[in-house]
C-alpha cells in the first residue's frame, strides 16, 4: 500500500460519531465483491457500525450519511448504474462518501453536487480530474488505495503451496483492450457479475474462491485489476496488462509500483 497521509478511518469516524452510516456496495463482477469484502473487513476492524442500504427505508438528510462502495463503476460511456444510484439517492442523505474509485466523465453531475459529495480517488488521474472541476483535496477530495488493499487476506487463504505454473486471467468484456482470444484463459472475475455485494457472506465467499484459485499458481497474467491486486498481496509473480482506459496503469503507479516488486506492468 502507498501512504499519502490520508486516514480513511479518521474520515469515517468523524461522521460515525454524529450520523448514522449507511453502506451501499457497488454493483459489478467478483472484483467488486473483493471491494465489498475489504470494506466489511475495514468496518469490523475499526468498530464502525453501518447499516445496509434498503430502498424501502426512509433516510434523513440530517441524520444519515451514505457510503457508496466505489471501484470502477463511475465511468461515463461504460457504466451508468453507480451514477444513477447516487443521483437518485443523494438528496436523502447529509453527505455521500464515494469510496476509493476511478472516475471518468459525468462532469455536470459532479459539479452540481460538489457540496454533497466527498470523493476518494484510488489513483492520481481521477484526483486531478476532480481538482479541475472544483473539488479541494483535504476537504471533499482525497487520494487513497483501492479498498482491496484493506482486505484481511489471511482470513481468506487456504495456505496451499503453489503446484501450478501460470494462470491467465484476462477480461472477456467491454474493458478488454483488444478483445483478443487468450489460450487457457480463466476470467475468474466473471464468476459473479451483478448487484450482489450487499450480501456479506456472498462477498466473502466469492473473494475466498478467487484467492484460493490464485494460491495454486506461481505466475499470474491478467488485465483484471483485482486479480492483479490479490495476486500481488499473495506474493505471486504478476504480469499486469492494460485495460481499455487508464485505470490499470494508474492504480499500478499509485499502489503497486515500488510496493510489490514481483508485480510488473506490461505496457505493450
Amino acid at each position: 500500500m502507498s501512504n499519502n497521509g490520508f486516514d480513511l478511518r479518521i474520515l469515517l469516524e468523524s461522521y460515525h460519531s454524529s450520523h448514522k452510516l449507511v453502506y451501499k456496495a457497488n454493483p459489478g463482477n467478483a472484483g467488486d465483491g473483493v471491494i465489498a469484502s475489504a470494506s466489511y473487513d475495514f468496518f469490523d476492524r475499526n468498530d464502525l457500525l453501518l447499516s445496509k442500504y434498503n430502498k424501502d427505508e426512509v433516510y434523513s438528510s440530517d441524520q444519515h450519511v451514505l457510503i457508496f462502495g466505489g471501484g470502477g463503476n463511475l465511468i461515463e460511456g461504460l457504466y451508468s448504474e453507480g451514477k444513477e444510484f447516487i443521483e437518485n439517492n443523494i438528496n436523502k442523505f447529509h453527505r455521500v462518501i464515494i469510496m476509493p474509485s476511478t472516475i471518468k466523465g459525468y462532469e455536470y453531475f459532479f459539479r452540481e453536487n460538489i457540496d454533497k459529495l466527498i470523493v476518494l480517488c484510488r489513483e492520481s488521474i481521477s484526483l486531478e480530474y476532480f481538482k479541475s472541476i472544483g473539488y479541494n483535496e483535504g476537504n471533499n477530495l482525497s487520494l487513497t488505495d483501492d479498498m482491496a488493499f484493506y482486505l484481511e487476506i489471511s482470513n481468506y487463504m487456504s495456505f496451499v503451496d503453489p503446484i501450478k505454473d501460470t494462470a491467465n486471467c484476462f477480461r472477456k468484456d467491454s474493458e478488454s483492450l483488444n478483445g483478443e482470444y487468450k489460450e487457457n484463459n480463466h476470467d475468474i472475475s466473471l464468476t459473479w457479475n451483478g448487484n450482489f455485494w450487499d450480501n456479506i457472506f456472498l462477498s466473502r465467499n466469492s473473494t475466498r474462491c478467487m484467492i484460493n484459485f490464485l494460491e495454486e499458481y506461481t505466475i499470474v497474467n491478467t488485465d483484471r485489476l483485482h486479480v492483479a491486486i490479490l495476486a500481488s498481496l499473495l506474493g505471486k509473480e504478476v504480469n499486469f496488462y492494460p485495460n481499455s482506459y487508464y485505470k490499470n496503469e494508474a492504480v499500478y503507479n499509485y499502489s503497486l509500483f515500488d510496493h510489490y516488486p514481483k508485480t510488473t506492468f506490461i505496457k505493450s
